[in-house]
């Protein structure tokens, strides 16, 4: 509610990305109201459960959890031990909203999808976009079926993933990454592109497809990510005399600059 009531003040054009987490089942009719109400720009379907639970019970992250919950060690188990018999109910719910999502032409991903099977799942329900598969096996069965995959452009700027998933920039070379996505650090996509084309991994041109075009049809923005007549002009104007560390000089929105430097 609040970003669509600042939303129009703002200078970019700001959506809302939800990732529900699947076994958050009380969280299913806000998700519904949002997706009817418009108030959803892309549904991301992220089922982290498990991984979760896994390190509370071996005690690696427990401190964590119990510092963000406020619950002791007894009564932080007991709940995660009741969140996972919820799994018999995931299914049908994630099948729900994304009916919901299709019904009011939502965008949906299948986030951190381990195996082919798991994107076949998310497919078979309407959900086309691969976001930050953690194996090739998930990103080839996803391109293979002309479906978006979406990974994080951090991944290009560190040379490697800080949780020993794939090296985008292998994805990038073999045709099986479509999209860079800011993830954890806002700055990276447009360090990632330049990066790819430093490293001869892509010309430019083609890099630039993967922040903008592409970008924006993967989720329907048939408006934006291309410079040509009757789109939106988008566009921002880079310095690139240090290709590892280009810089922002001005970017317009709608063809109104709101940034210069």
């Amino acid at each position: 509610e609040a970003l669509a009531a600042i939303g129009p003040r703002l200078g970019c054009d700001t959506h809302a990305h939800l990732r529900w987490e699947t076994f958050n089942l009380e969280g299913e009719s806000d998700v519904k109201a949002w997706l009817a109400e418009g108030l959803l720009g892309v549904l991301a379907f992220n089922n982290h459960a498990r991984s979760i639970a896994r390190t509370i019970k071996a005690g690696t992250k427990a401190a964590k959890y119990i510092e963000q919950t406020g619950l002791s060690g007894d009564a932080l188990d007991a709940f995660v031990d009741e969140v996972l018999l919820r799994a018999d109910d995931v299914k049908p719910a994630v099948e729900r909203l994304a009916g919901a999502a299709l019904n009011a032409g939502i965008a949906m991903m299948s986030h951190d999808d381990p195996d082919a099977a798991t994107r076949q799942h998310y497919r078979a329900v309407g959900c086309t976009i691969a976001e930050f598969p953690i194996t090739r096996e998930a990103a080839a069965d996803a391109r293979q079926a002309g479906e978006a995959v979406i990974f994080g452009a951090p991944n290009v700027v560190l040379g490697g993933s800080h949780t020993n998933a794939v090296t985008v920039s292998e994805m990038v070379a073999e045709g099986l990454c479509d999209v860079l996505a800011t993830d954890y650090y806002y700055p990276a996509p447009l360090h990632a592109a330049f990066r790819l084309a430093d490293d001869g991994v892509l010309p430019l041109h083609e890099a630039w497809r993967l922040i903008s075009t592409n970008a924006a049809d993967a989720v329907g923005m048939s408006d934006r990510g291309r410079i040509e007549e009757g789109q939106r002009a988008d566009l921002v104007l880079v310095d690139d005399g240090c290709a590892r560390n280009p810089s922002v000089l001005a970017t317009w929105v709608a063809g109104r600059m709101v940034s210069s430097g």
